[in-house]
């Protein structure tokens, strides 16, 4: 039998309960499956998500589909900064697409427009594969 260091409780020394651990003589880790995946739901949520959006964001991530593109993939948590509000769950590429754009839907508006070789202005029409002759702000 093995004690967890964590919750006290004893359970039988094997893979089934307790995770294999490298450096441990015994090659278990020291805290239980039990705690150790609580241990791990608690920290792997970004800073910054208010604690009564942490059942939001567990229940987020336990779907495992990218609100945006539908994958079914490994999913983070998405929350906005500013508020701590958990908006759903993104594949890595969405997360980062969205950060890159520093969170701003009229800069994803545009990239949309830009994508579909349109302006934002409704006058013109983008330079494909060259400089720009323009800014938006310009316009």
């Amino acid at each position: 039998m093995l004690t967890c260091a964590r919750c006290k409780q004893q359970k039988p020394e094997t893979l089934e309960f307790f995770p294999p651990h490298k450096r441990k003589t015994n090659g278990l880790d020291s805290w239980c499956r039990t705690c150790r995946s609580e241990y791990r739901k608690q920290t792997r949520l970004p800073n910054g998500i208010k604690p009564e959006e942490h059942n939001r964001a567990y229940a987020a991530r336990e779907t495992g589909v990218c609100v945006i593109c539908g994958q079914t993939v490994f999913v983070v948590i998405d929350h906005d900064h500013a508020t701590g509000m958990v908006r759903g769950a993104l594949c890595t590429n969405c997360n980062l697409g969205l950060g890159h754009f520093k969170d701003d839907p009229e800069l994803l508006e545009f990239a949309a427009l830009y994508l579909k070789g349109q302006c934002a202005c409704g006058n013109c029409k983008p330079v494909w594969g060259g400089l720009p002759l323009f800014s938006h702000k310009e316009h």
